[in-house]
């Protein structure tokens, strides 16, 4: 059984059925998201406590911004095996709420003798939630800021790179990515569908190509220019936890979206008929981080 027909399995079985067309959801104005991981599969060798705490809340925000939610509420859940691990990761989820303009409203510890683990849930509001079905022929596909960063940290984990040659900045967003929520107002204002880049971007944008029946065709893949000469295009097209975002806007509106976005976003492709995601004209296979 491939991991698609898994996880509507499990949507099924829990009652979520928009599960593959929206990165968070909610009623009447209010979208939600709760994101999890074991520290073992998500804590980099060279991410502190307070990295993890903070990343672990920047991922879960960046769905709901992706919604067009703007974060307003955190709950989180840590088990841990000592007071001084969870304090560190505390720390994290405190810096990461400021950033975001988002209260913590609940913690909750466990205690535990083996691999840590973190829940975080945030809240966010939204004059109109978008998902990933919406996109129509004709639209345009913008890139709400920069890619390459997860390729950076795959390349360190592969041992293709050290992570004490690189300059500090460049491990910095690595370690402590920042969700885009200043684009979340465009997003729930202007998008057809959005979706955001937490397992890879051609796996972003095939989502969305999937759940809308269309084609998308990318013409340019916006890496960070300080990582040039460390990431090929070719490696940032499965970039994952960039936490940038892949937004369809319809082109009478691409002005105005561009123009309120609030991050950085540049207009990289198109909405075609047909199926699957193209990459200068070539069909390319979607790929990212997955379950199994």
């Amino acid at each position: 059984m491939g991991e698609e027909s898994v996880l509507r399995r499990l949507a099924a079985l829990a009652g979520n059925s928009d599960i593959f067309d929206i990165d968070a959801a909610g009623p009447d104005g209010i979208v939600i998201n709760i994101d999890g991981y074991a520290a073992s599969a998500s804590r980099l060798p060279f991410m502190s406590w307070e990295d993890w705490g903070y990343k672990a809340v920047m991922a879960a925000a960046s769905d709901v911004i992706a919604a067009g939610g703007r974060p307003v509420g955190i709950a989180y859940s840590v088990g841990a095996s000592s007071v001084d691990l969870l304090e560190r990761v505390a720390a994290g989820v405190g810096e990461a709420s400021r950033d975001l303009g988002a209260k913590v409203y609940k913690g909750d510890a466990n205690r535990l003798t083996s691999d840590a683990w973190i829940d975080v849930a945030v809240v966010g509001l939204s004059g109109r939630q978008v998902g990933r079905s919406g996109a129509k022929p004709g639209d345009m596909v913008v890139q709400v800021g920069l890619l390459g960063y997860g390729a950076l940290a795959n390349k360190v984990m592969r041992s293709e790179l050290r992570a004490d040659s690189l300059p500090q900045d460049l491990l910095l967003k690595v370690r402590r990515p920042r969700a885009h929520v200043e684009a979340a107002e465009a997003i729930s204002t202007y998008a057809h569908a959005s979706s955001d880049n937490s397992d890879g971007w051609l796996l972003t944008l095939s989502n969305i190509a999937s759940s809308s029946s269309v084609k998308i065709s990318i013409e340019e893949v916006v890496i960070d220019p300080k990582l040039e000469g460390l990431v090929r295009p070719e490696e940032a097209l499965g970039s994952w936890e960039d936490y940038n975002l892949a937004v369809v806007v319809p082109q009478d509106h691409l002005k105005e979206f561009m123009k309120t976005c609030g991050s950085t976003c540049f207009t990289v492709g198109r909405v075609e008929e047909g199926r699957g995601v193209e990459f200068k004209g070539k069909k390319v296979e979607p790929r990212g981080w997955s379950w199994w």
